[in-house]
């Protein structure tokens, strides 16, 4: 996904999880939130079916 102007969305997770995804960052000098947009990229792929099929298509490029 191409990353332009951005929205902020807040979200709760598990505590073990966001420890994970800090350690991961730490280890990779990649932040945290690069990781989630990618996480939320991957899963709006995966359902990229699903949203035409109820209208929702996305937006090409975006």
């Amino acid at each position: 996904m191409k990353v332009g102007k951005q929205v902020k969305v807040i979200s709760y997770y598990p505590p073990e999880a966001v420890e994970q995804l800090s350690k991961l960052a730490e280890v990779t000098r990649i932040r945290k939130a690069e990781y989630l947009r990618e996480a939320l990229d991957d899963l709006l792929k995966k359902y990229a079916g699903t949203l035409r099929s109820a209208g929702g298509k996305p937006k090409r490029g975006s």
